[in-house]
């Protein structure tokens, strides 16, 4: 468009020049008139080619302030990245590592892997058609466990009869005050029951057995929920139902 408007520029220019030199050669008011029309029309043209060019550079005025912007902007965003990748890279102490993802007092994992441990888990039981199985064990109220020090006893012995008992392959996390969460991989409904009293078994042949009781809630997938949370749910309508008989029991979820 630049170049249109010089080409008509220049030549309506040439045209004026030329017209006027024939009007004063030949004395013929007509030339003089196109010869003014001539200037008349390469002045606009030249106008338009100007503010043409003024835009132009404002344009590419713009465009500069927002690609030094842009620059600014994506070396502040390298920084940042930089930073994140190195905190990731960063070693970290065998303490450090515990102190993120185990709970103190019982051994096992902190609460917050809980649920996703879960979902993990009965995603790949819906992709194998294996059963899965949750346990909610919970301590026994006892005068001994109304403060700190006592719930953190209880909490510690029980954690380590969860560990000693449980497989390998399955998994434990401290819930809430009083409560452990297990995730028994590949295990229906009475291979949960045996386990859980098994833990229950474990506690009362040790040598705090008359003291300590827990009590348990089983739920398994798919017979009691088809859902991570619905099966959580039911594993701990399994407990109230314990607990409705008394301590040191163990009940199971009813069948959906």
């Amino acid at each position: 468009m630049t170049d249109r408007r010089l080409f008509v520029s220049t030549g309506a220019a040439v045209v004026a020049l030329g017209a006027g030199v024939l009007a004063v050669a030949s004395s013929e008011p007509a030339w003089g008139v196109l010869a003014g029309a001539a200037g008349v029309v390469a002045g606009a043209a030249g106008a338009a080619l100007g503010a043409s060019l003024q835009r132009s550079d404002e344009r590419r005025q713009t465009a500069e302030r927002d690609v030094e912007r842009l620059t600014r902007e994506l070396e502040a965003l390298s920084v940042t990245l930089d930073e994140e990748v190195r905190r990731a890279r960063a070693p970290q102490t065998p303490k450090e590592k515990a102190e993120h993802a185990f709970d103190a007092a019982t051994g096992l994992f902190d609460e917050r892997y809980f649920a996703v441990l879960v979902q993990q888990q009965v995603a790949a039981a819906r992709r194998s058609l294996r059963p899965i199985s949750v346990v909610i064990f919970e301590i026994d109220a006892a005068p001994e466990h109304d403060n700190e020090a006592g719930r953190a006893q209880a909490l510690t012995v029980v954690g380590d009869v969860v560990r000693r008992t449980l497989r390998e392959s399955d998994s434990a996390c401290r819930l809430g005050d009083l409560m452990i969460g297990a995730i028994l991989e590949d295990t229906p409904e009475a291979g949960a029951v045996w386990a859980a009293e098994r833990v229950r078994g474990t506690l009362l042949a040790s040598p705090i057995g008359d003291a300590l009781t827990i009590s348990a809630g089983v739920a398994c997938y798919p017979t009691h929920a088809l859902g991570a949370a619905e099966l959580v749910q039911q594993a701990g309508r399994a407990l109230e139902e314990a607990r409705k008989h008394g301590a040191d029991r163990v009940e199971v979820a009813p069948e959906v």
